[in-house]
């Protein structure tokens, strides 16, 4: 998977009942705009860094970290050098 032109590249590594993982590949500079997860989120940077916005701060995120968002919580990401980090979607059980 690479980074496309303007967006990052996005692919499902994992899918069942429970959880969703999405792996994002970023070209630095490479920006999600501000959005928010109907679902709990982790947030695990695998390589690179970040800043991840949130809305009442902006934090730096690096390799090994992982940041936990509750349902709907507004945030936006920057890459601040090439960076592949995952997305890790709770979903409850039905």
């Amino acid at each position: 998977m690479e980074p496309r032109e303007k967006r990052p590249g996005a692919s499902i590594v994992h899918e069942d009942e429970t959880t969703k993982i999405v792996a994002f590949e970023f070209g630095e500079g490479q920006e999600l705009p501000d959005h928010a997860a109907f679902h709990p989120v982790l947030i695990q940077i695998l390589r690179g860094s970040v800043d991840f916005g949130l809305p009442d701060r902006t934090i730096q995120l690096g390799p090994g970290e992982i940041l936990h968002l509750t349902p709907q919580l507004r945030h936006w990401v920057r890459a601040l050098e090439p960076t592949t980090l995952t997305v890790t979607m709770l979903l409850p059980r039905e």
